[in-house]
């Protein structure tokens, strides 16, 4: 007998999102929901830092642009809101989402900030960096006696949206099973403390802040050049043993490596240093790669973003979406866990705008078209012959439609 495969049911199908969004938080966030199954209507306010080209294709692929000019009708119509506006930007809007609750308690209301929406920092002006340092991360970035670094990309907001994403979803089942909605005030400054790991709560008990450790906290936590690039172990003390085994070296059976603590001493951290920095460097990627998976010692390898986009693992999980952008297939973050559905490209076939009808048959299709809105598929008001218009128009070195500058 032939196995059918099924489409997975898109669990956000035919809900209506406005994302009043400028920045990369709000937009990671709008963009998981869209690719879940949601409509998501944006509402660029321009007030916040421009986004790259490559970002605004990443991020806004598939959604559906409106104007201030429908921002009321859109704020009634909304199943759920996602924000970055920060306190002075929404009264000068008119905007308070309590207020807004009151008047539609079964919406669900996401506020995604640097800061929040109270306290001394909330129309604090910010840029990644800023909410990187003021989070906390900075404090672990880099070694100790040179500068802080920022990791690349946009950490400290992408990691604000993906939190924002999880209290949307969370808020959208209790809306579900309680017929009321929540408002949700998320700041991007307490999600980076609370990843902070015992560092931060160490540093407010003791007064004592955490020494930067750089990419090699200690031998048996660290990374090492090897043949082909850089690897790392990340041995906790049950898997030291293991780790050992591997090194074959009859010194280590002296006190001096198996005690925990004599371990660390500095002259002994660095002796046992350098016996893994001579065991990583006449060994592959690959070879290591095995040899973690046969002895079970934790060593990863740093891989490059090429090599990510080949991986047969992330590949079959469907960790990339390849989408159709000006003609040209282009290869993007996809779902970020399986088992659900997901709409790669553009909105699922079926999902209709604010107010529309939606046809029962398609409720559960995931059926999508990469890079291009359905037929038929238009903005609130627009014509069926400007629906192409959809598509986030991206041209080398200009900055794409609808992307302000910081204050514009």
């Amino acid at each position: 007998m032939r196995s059918v495969s099924v489409p997975l049911p898109l669990p956000f199908h035919n809900v209506r999102v406005l994302e009043l969004s400028g920045g990369y938080a709000a937009g990671l966030t709008g963009r998981l929901l869209r690719g879940y199954g949601a409509h998501v209507s944006r509402i660029d306010h321009g007030l916040a830092f421009a986004l790259t080209n490559d970002e605004v294709v990443y991020l806004h692929h598939g959604k559906q642009r409106a104007d201030m000019a429908d921002l009321a009708t859109l704020l009634i119509e909304a199943d759920l809101i996602i924000s970055d506006l920060q306190p002075r930007l929404l009264a000068r809007l008119g905007i308070d989402w309590h207020s807004q609750h009151l008047a539609r308690p079964e919406q669900v209301i996401v506020s995604v900030t640097p800061f929040g929406l109270t306290g001394p920092y909330a129309d604090h002006e910010h840029t990644n960096a800023v909410a990187f340092a003021l989070g906390g991360i900075m404090s672990l970035t880099g070694d100790a006696n040179r500068t802080p670094l920022l990791t690349g990309g946009n950490q400290a907001y992408a990691l604000a949206g993906i939190n924002a994403f999880a209290a949307a979803v969370t808020a959208w089942l209790g809306r579900q099973r309680h017929h009321r909605g929540d408002v949700s005030d998320i700041s991007g400054q307490e999600c980076a403390a609370g990843m902070l790991e015992y560092y931060g709560p160490q540093a407010s008990y003791t007064g004592v802040s955490t020494v930067r450790m750089g990419n090699h906290s200690r031998a048996t936590w660290g990374v090492y050049p090897c043949l082909d690039g850089y690897a790392g172990v990340f041995a906790l003390e049950r898997q030291v043993g293991p780790l050992f085994a591997l090194l074959d070296d009859p010194e280590l059976d002296h006190p001096r490596f198996r005690e925990p603590l004599q371990r660390l001493l500095v002259d002994n951290d660095e002796e046992l240093s350098a016996k893994l920095y001579v065991y990583f460097a006449d060994k592959t990627q690959a070879e290591l790669r095995a040899i973690s998976l046969a002895t079970r010692v934790p060593i990863g390898t740093a891989t490059s973003p090429k090599e990510l986009l080949t991986n047969v693992g992330l590949s079959e999980r469907g960790a990339f979406d390849t989408v159709m952008v000006q003609g040209h297939a282009t290869t993007m973050p996809g779902r970020p866990f399986p088992g659900f559905g997901w709409a790669a490209g553009s909105r699922p076939e079926g999902v209709g705008r604010p107010g529309e009808h939606q046809s029962e048959a398609a409720e559960h299709s995931p059926s999508v078209t990469a890079g291009s809105r359905p037929e038929g598929v238009g903005r609130p008001g627009e014509h069926q012959s400007e629906a192409a218009e959809h598509s986030p128009s991206v041209t080398a070195g200009s900055r794409p439609e609808g992307v302000g500058r910081p204050g514009e």
